[in-house]
């Protein structure tokens, strides 16, 4: 992935980040997945090189919106495979 596509990829997840902020103002399962996308976009917009702490962080985040209850429909889908792309271009393994 070309470093035009990976500025693609994160620009995607920052709009699917305002989908998520913008549907929890009327329904609140959403706002989880707020929360947890504009956390991982800070991480990722922070780091020019990602380390093994971003990305424990990032997983650390995925690990606790499971805990909640939200929405979980396919935004969210695409929103994680949209970071599992990112994640893996950047060296890491991704996530299941």
């Amino acid at each position: 992935m070309t470093e035009e596509q990976l500025k693609l990829q994160i620009e995607r997840m920052e709009m699917m980040c305002k989908t998520f902020q913008s549907n929890s103002e009327k329904y609140p399962e959403f706002l989880p997945e707020f929360e947890a996308s504009q956390s991982i976009n800070n991480i990722l917009q922070q780091s020019i090189n990602l380390t093994t702490e971003n990305y424990n962080d990032i997983l650390k985040i995925l690990k606790n919106i499971d805990l909640l209850k939200h929405y979980d429909g396919s935004g969210w889908y695409d929103y994680k495979l949209h970071l599992n792309s990112v994640l893996r271009n950047k060296g890491f393994n991704g996530f299941n």
